[in-house]
């Protein structure tokens, strides 16, 4: 399956999101689990055979669980007897122990093995006592890890720690069949241990738990393998809670606007950004350029007076308006709600919070700002702390709001340290659940950032890279959401597409330059490369 099969986006599923798509495409379908078991095996083994070329020094040594993940090591085994390796197989149970399409599998690599002339070249072992440091006083090319698959959630416990302990340390590449195992397939974490592979293939479509957590640093580079399951029932699929879309350079491309030739700057979208305060006046005027860069047709900065002359002067094609103080410094809450009246009705967009402080009198202008609001709205930095000290917060009601929310680890845990107990589950499900709870959309940022809306599908950003570790980088990403949302693009899809384009700029600085070096402005120059049709 191509990227384009998707048109939300590659989807991440749940250890029990991708046991119906299975179940769909067996008992619906009628494909068969030992359909489905070979065309896996087979699939892997391409993998295996296209990265590690088979010769006549190939040595393979493949660890087979009890359940249909062995099944499939199994199947890869015979698959790579054909294509010329030399393997040795452990299988950690006795058939009758085996589920039914693996113990099928095994039977078929012991009828290859006495039926071929080449049956020489498979060892076939049960797991014993002494066999961890027997094979491994061996030298392998690779070891295959198909123990246990999705579903892990306890620690590992003997003898598969044992195992898992040994590859590790072995010198020999690893290559993980659907998730390393001891990797949590839902939540990315480490169970106990979790083999370090090279190599994950992922069957169908991932599981979330390979961008989560502990996920990407144990599965190295992951491959996807199409087995025959529908993309319609895989899509269908990551619509449960804890899955979700990882964004695409296809599935973004499709979701951004084109401009009709009779456009012009109000119908290509209008976005306002609202924010700064006397030391914060850079963060304002990021975001502005971001949105403008992003493909806004006309951009307008709201910023107190005092700064607006050094607001303008980075802003010279962006309108600069500058807002009444109030004595403590702030934003003079009235004065400036009358003053963005007509900024209010014509925007299509608006961002409010980047810089804007957390005076008292701020605080006031933002609460007035949102009970009032009618118009689709970015909440970042100041705005989200001004929610998180109301006395009775907007967030308290379950109303459904145009609101996108963009909180890093440290203002979430602000906006919820009065509300109930985090929910239980994975980064994605608890996501999910705060933005159903409070009525909004979610932007959680970090590693990977995850988009959720009240309802519906959630999206993972894919796209994301350390070099973002900047000041001013979450100014650029806000301004990049309320420029799509000005476009057109709902918040959710607004919010995945802005996670997306940014990270791909990122990764164009870096692979130019030493990443380290990057500063915000970096990314806002390079928006325009990283969305040309050429990469998204």
């Amino acid at each position: 399956m191509t990227p384009s099969t998707f048109p939300n986006g590659r989807p991440l599923l749940t250890a029990e999101a991708m046991r119906r798509a299975d179940a769909h495409a067996i008992d619906t379908l009628g494909l068969g689990g030992r359909v489905l078991m070979e065309s896996a095996g087979r699939a892997v083994a391409s993998v295996i055979a296209k990265k590690y070329p088979i010769t006549d020094d190939t040595r393979l040594l493949v660890w087979c669980g009890k359940g249909n993940n062995g099944g499939d090591g199994f199947v890869i085994a015979r698959c790579l007897l054909d294509r010329g390796a030399r393997v040795h197989v452990v299988h950690m149970a006795a058939p009758s122990d085996q589920s039914e399409d693996a113990a099928q599998a095994f039977a078929a690599l012991q009828q290859w093995a006495r039926e071929s002339p080449e049956g020489h070249r498979l060892v076939v072992e049960h797991y014993g006592p002494d066999t961890v440091p027997r094979v491994l006083s061996n030298r392998w090319t690779l070891h295959v890890d198909a123990l246990l698959g999705t579903g892990l959630t306890s620690d590992l416990r003997d003898p598969i720690d044992r195992i898992v302990d040994a590859i590790n340390q072995d010198p020999a590449p690893a290559l993980a069949v659907d998730v390393p195992t001891g990797l949590n397939s839902d939540t990315g974490a480490r169970m106990g241990d979790a083999v370090q592979a090279d190599t994950t293939v992922a069957v169908a479509t991932p599981n979330i738990g390979l961008q989560m957590g502990d996920g990407p640093l144990c599965a190295g580079a992951v491959a996807t393998v199409e087995i025959g399951i529908p993309p319609y029932a895989l899509a269908r699929a990551a619509d449960d809670t804890g899955c979700a879309f990882a964004t695409t350079d296809d599935a973004v491309r499709r979701w951004l606007p084109e401009r009709p030739r009779h456009a012009h700057k109000y119908s290509a979208g209008m976005a306002l950004v609202i924010g700064g305060a006397p030391v914060y006046s850079g963060a304002p005027t990021l975001a502005a350029r971001a949105a403008a860069r992003i493909g806004a047709g006309y951009v307008q900065c709201a910023v107190p007076q005092s700064v607006q002359g050094v607001a303008s002067t980075h802003l010279q094609t962006i309108p600069v308006l500058g807002l009444p103080e109030a004595p403590d410094g702030g934003v003079q809450p009235e004065a400036a709600l009358e003053q963005l009246h007509p900024a209010l009705d014509k925007a299509d967009g608006v961002l409010i919070g980047p810089g804007l402080g957390r005076a008292a009198s701020t605080q006031r202008f933002v609460h007035k700002l949102l009970e009032g609001l009618e118009t689709p709205a970015v909440l970042d930095a100041d705005a989200l702390y001004a929610l998180a000290q109301a006395e009775a917060s907007p967030l308290d009601d379950s109303a459904r709001r145009d609101w996108l929310l963009t909180p890093h680890e440290g203002e979430l845990r602000r906006l919820v340290a009065a509300d109930a107990p985090p929910p239980e589950g994975s980064r994605v499900a608890q996501t999910q659940t705060w933005a159903a709870r409070w009525g909004v959309h979610l932007l959680r940022k970090g590693m990977p950032s995850i988009v959720a809306p009240p309802h519906g599908p959630a999206y993972v950003g894919s796209t994301g890279s350390p070099v973002l570790a900047s000041a001013g980088t979450g100014d650029v990403l806000a301004g990049c959401c309320v420029g799509l949302l000005a476009q057109g693009l709902s918040l959710p899809k607004a919010a995945a597409a802005a996670l997306h384009i940014s990270g791909r700029a990122a990764q164009r600085y870096a692979a130019a330059h030493d990443g380290r070096a990057l500063v915000a402005d970096d990314i806002i120059h390079e928006l325009p490369h990283a969305w040309h049709t050429s990469q998204c």
